[in-house]
């Protein structure tokens, strides 16, 4: 059976109860909640301004002011209602420090020696990064080696850089990958234009033939048919002619002097360096060198002796011991004249060598009495 029809009193009561509860139904905005003037006039002329005037610092005042430009993108109605009463919040405070409550007086005093120790740790980190950054930059900056980076079909002459920039492999890189391409183009252009003839002279001998009933399509304008991959063809030749030129380039008087300037450069840095760890400097060519052995098949023939003298021999210093075995060793020393320092000047010599005598004549009673013992 159908239900009965409700009456008109149910009607009536049915929307007295829509209208009640309609209107406790939020309201759904077409344009997001920071643009409308309800929202904007009283943020920014009373909260924002008041909270600006009532800052009891300008660290705090800082502080807020950023508060408001971070969460300017806020769009949800919840965000942006939450962070409206936290502003809230923190004028109530301010208004309450400067009208003399002693608490939040030293409350604000603290939180703005705090942001003054944040501030100070961020610079700190900034500098730290940015000096990061410049020794960094210093590491790994590309230095003229002396050689030569001999031109090719890819790249004019340069000077040979450590580390290689990427711009200049990038540009390698992409202009060999553009050769094979355009190789590959070429050779599918003149497959299309070898077809093409051959239709051509299949077309021009049908027509000869008499009695044949065809209408022609490449013999009334070959050329037409013919000058597009024409064109394409000679873009590539050109290109493969910019390339032959690219690698007959002769290098430029400047970078030839600059390259050679750069030899000596490193001629003169390693003379620098030769001498700095010889006054005692230890260097990281002097401590890679101090690590490194002879090969493993003449380690394997050294007595222990000869391997001890080989890691004495690898330091820097010419004079004392190490110089004494470099000299055993057969070295070709910087200045040979230097280990002779260690004899004393020449009118001391004798009285150096008879002291030596008894040193070495009172070692051998020593250890002959203490055999005995």
């Amino acid at each position: 059976m159908d239900a009965p029809a409700p009456s008109a009193e149910s009607l009536a009561h049915r929307a007295r109860l829509a209208k009640l509860v309609s209107e406790l139904r939020p309201t759904r905005f077409r344009a997001p909640l920071t643009r409308l003037l309800a929202h904007r006039i009283p943020t920014l002329w009373t909260l924002y301004r008041g909270i600006l005037r009532d800052a009891p610092t300008e660290t705090i005042r800082s502080r807020m002011r950023a508060f408001f430009h971070n969460r300017k993108a806020l769009r949800a109605q919840g965000d942006v209602t939450r962070e409206l009463r936290k502003a809230h919040k923190w004028w109530d405070v301010f208004r309450k420090a400067r009208a003399g409550d002693a608490h939040l007086q030293a409350v604000c005093a603290r939180y703005s020696r705090m942001l003054e120790g944040a501030q100070a740790q961020a610079r700190a980190d900034r500098v730290y990064e940015e000096e990061l950054a410049w020794y960094e930059r210093m590491r790994t900056r590309p230095i003229m080696t002396g050689a030569y980076l001999r031109p090719s079909l890819f790249n004019g002459p340069l000077p040979r850089l450590v580390p290689q920039p990427l711009h200049i492999t990038g540009m390698i890189t992409y202009r060999r990958k553009a050769r094979e391409r355009r190789m590959a183009r070429h050779e599918i252009l003149q497959e299309d234009l070898a077809l093409l003839n051959l239709e051509n002279h299949f077309e021009r001998s049908l027509a000869a033939k008499e009695g044949t009933q065809l209408t022609p399509v490449f013999t009334d304008d070959f050329n037409a048919w013919r000058e597009p991959i024409k064109r394409s063809m000679d873009d590539i030749s050109r290109s493969f002619e910019r390339e032959k030129a690219r690698l007959q380039t002769p290098y430029p008087p400047e970078m030839l002097e600059a390259i050679k300037e750069a030899r000596r450069e490193k001629i003169r840095n390693k003379t620098r360096e030769g001498e700095r760890e010889r006054r005692g400097e230890m260097t990281n060519r002097l401590m890679k060198r101090m690590r490194q052995g002879p090969p493993p098949h003449v380690l394997a023939m050294m007595t222990d002796e000869q391997r001890r003298m080989d890691r004495i021999a690898r330091g820097a210093s010419e004079v004392g011991y190490v110089g004494q075995v470099k000299r055993r060793l057969g070295f070709r020393l910087k200045d040979g004249e230097a280990g002779k320092v260690e004899m004393g000047q020449p009118e001391n010599r004798e009285a150096l060598d008879r002291l030596a005598e008894q040193i070495a004549l009172e070692n051998e009673r020593r250890r002959a009495n203490q055999a005995d013992a």
